[in-house]
């Protein structure tokens, strides 16, 4: 084969392999997206997926944070029962620090 023929036998060889490159890409494509707005379904189906996630998430924070301070009611009242109990605790242990100062105090006597 001549050289000439050679190019033009590629370059057949090459819109060949390109039409068929946009062919399969055309089919997949259209796969892809059954209702034709230009959107991968599985795409869009993720989008809806996570905003209705969101949402719930959302709505479960609004139930949780009935006094709208961005603070979740239950984690607020854990936390003030944990600092209640951390002060009851350190006073108990003052005054048990203090009774046994007072008894080691009165032994030496």
């Amino acid at each position: 084969m001549d050289p000439k023929g050679f190019l033009e036998r590629a370059k057949e060889l090459t819109r060949s392999a390109a039409a068929e490159a946009e062919r399969r890409l055309r089919e997949l494509r259209e796969r892809l997206d059954q209702d034709k707005d230009g959107r991968p379904d599985v795409l869009e189906k993720a989008l809806r997926e996570a905003e209705k996630a969101l949402e719930e998430a959302k709505a479960k924070l609004a139930e949780l944070d009935q006094d709208k301070d961005g603070v979740p009611d239950k984690l607020k009242e854990l936390s003030e029962a944990a600092k209640k109990a951390a002060e009851a605790a350190r006073a108990k242990a003052e005054e048990a620090a203090r009774l046994l100062k007072g008894r080691l105090g009165g032994k030496e006597g």
